[in-house]
């Protein structure tokens, strides 16, 4: 098998993780792993910890073991792989934990692999919406019930992001179509604390999202996921280029410098 196929062949495993992941979620004990000031990225709980290493200890038993991993939590096994790996394996193994610790429903377990260029494999799984998303060989697929939130009609024409400053770091040109088109920008803490930009994204909820200097480990889910559907993508780095190899250390952890915006309104 490639790693892709091996990967798919360990869903059930991922599913599994997803699972354990809800079942330690009542009266989880959390602390902060970082001093940033923001809880999104500050934030971990046992879950995060353990749902890693039950994943890891699958992993290992395949070719995987030689991948460079991108892993968000410092776990025993995670020193098993090869950091001079050809391709990159990223693992967060509760995205949105700081919904997860107030009870919340839109968490997800992610894992992810790239080869410095291309990313060949996405794969989320939300356990307490029963949803899965994949993106394999860039094709993009969902399975299980369709998450039903409760959004706002204009976030149709709206483009979702985390955190940054979309007006000074895109290109003057695309900002001021994107005004002139009626399409603003908002943040997802400011439509709601139990929804995320992938579902929104997946779903057709919004214009587009975007995402600065993102998390290694989760933050190109709506990259894959944008590029497999066919929507357009605007992306710009340091040199230039968003590239998946110029992989840089902040006090949350590592990220990827630079943007990308994905917009399902052609422009």
């Amino acid at each position: 098998m490639n790693l892709v196929e091996t990967l798919q062949s360990l869903e059930p495993i991922f599913v599994e993780a997803g699972k354990l992941a809800l079942k330690m979620q009542k009266g989880v004990d959390y602390h902060n792993k970082y001093s940033t000031g923001n809880p999104l990225a500050d934030i971990v709980t046992e879950a995060d910890l353990a749902v890693q290493e039950f994943l890891l200890k699958e992993i290992i038993k395949t070719e995987l073991v030689n991948c460079h991993l991108l892993a968000e939590e410092n776990t025993p096994l995670a020193k098993k792989f090869n950091e001079q790996g050809k391709y990159y394996l990223g693992i967060d193994p509760i995205d949105g934990t700081a919904t997860y610790a107030k009870g919340g429903k839109c968490f997800s377990t992610i894992i992810s692999l790239h080869d410095g260029k291309n990313i060949l494999y996405m794969f989320g799984y939300y356990p307490v919406l029963n949803w899965t998303y994949r993106v394999a060989n860039n094709k993009y697929w969902s399975s299980g019930e369709i998450p039903d939130f409760a959004l706002p009609p204009e976030l149709k024409n709206t483009i979702v992001y985390w955190s940054g400053n979309p007006e000074k770091n895109l290109p003057k040109e695309i900002y001021s179509e994107l005004k002139n088109r009626g399409i603003g920008f908002k943040k997802v803490l400011d439509i709601g604390e139990d929804v995320d930009s992938i579902t929104m994204l997946a779903l057709d909820k919004v214009t587009g999202t975007y995402k600065e200097n993102p998390n290694v480990y989760d933050g190109i889910a709506e990259f894959s996921i944008a590029s497999a559907k066919g929507l357009k993508i605007y992306s710009g780095g340091p040199n230039g280029n968003f590239d998946l190899l110029n992989i840089k250390k902040r006090e949350s952890g590592f990220y990827y410098p630079g943007y990308y915006l994905t917009l399902s309104d052609l422009l």
